[in-house]
């Protein structure tokens, strides 16, 4: 019984990555809203009833991925949890994270292929990013014992995000080839970026009205004696 439901469990698998495949690669070739889901049946070999069984809809398709990224992101937080000053923190989850992204390579460039250009795929890849902003503030405010992130908290979790696009562009450009390292230069960089040289300590800011210094002998004027 348990080798019959193995067996079962395998095929829906095998299944379900045919149906995906497929429709990625017709969404590539052709744009996403020139295919229908009989196209993709038609070229998986499959019943629409299948596709349905599988995927609510073309849209869940291109956004399969995103389950991972929640189960990726709290594994990310977990590998944390040794670290105690804040910015290491940070760091060692962003890595960890931009680990996962690398292992998703092949099907994220795909995806990436055909979401831009198309205004609604691309509003729910911004709505996806959101998500993962707060998932890592929440994570944050985890490790620092928080009930709730805090304002510093989610200023780290959109820090967190640029520090992530800019090492998704440098290692797309073919600077480096490993993510979690072009992570780290990235996240060093921002720091560059927002370091106060300490050796010059920053002037007050000037009052908003100057204050009148009366001439020796007179009166101050009115308001401010």
């Amino acid at each position: 019984m348990r080798a019959t439901a193995s067996l079962r469990d395998a095929k829906r698998r095998q299944t379900r990555e045919r149906l995906e495949q497929t429709a990625l690669r017709l969404f590539a070739a052709r744009g996403f809203d020139e295919v229908t889901v009989e196209d993709v049946c038609r070229e998986a070999q499959v019943a629409p009833a299948t596709f349905y069984r599988h995927f609510g809809s073309k849209e869940e398709v291109v956004f399969d991925y995103v389950a991972g990224f929640g189960t990726a992101l709290q594994a990310a937080v977990a590998s944390a949890r040794g670290e105690t000053a804040p910015s290491r923190q940070l760091l060692r989850v962003l890595v960890h994270f931009a680990g996962h992204l690398q292992s998703q390579l092949p099907s994220l460039t795909l995806r990436d292929g055909i979401v831009l250009g198309h205004d609604g795929l691309m509003r729910r890849t911004l709505a996806v990013q959101r998500d993962v902003e707060t998932g890592l503030a929440q994570g944050l405010a985890e490790l620092r014992g928080l009930p709730a992130p805090d304002d510093d908290v989610v200023a780290e979790a959109a820090l967190g995000l640029v520090v992530l696009r800019l090492a998704v562009r440098s290692w797309r450009g073919g600077h480096t080839d490993h993510l979690p390292t072009a992570t780290e230069a990235a996240y060093a960089r921002v720091r560059r970026l927002l370091e106060v040289d300490g050796s010059r300590p920053c002037a007050p800011p000037p009052p908003e009205h100057p204050p009148v210094t009366p001439a020796p002998g007179s009166r101050p004027p009115a308001g401010h004696g």
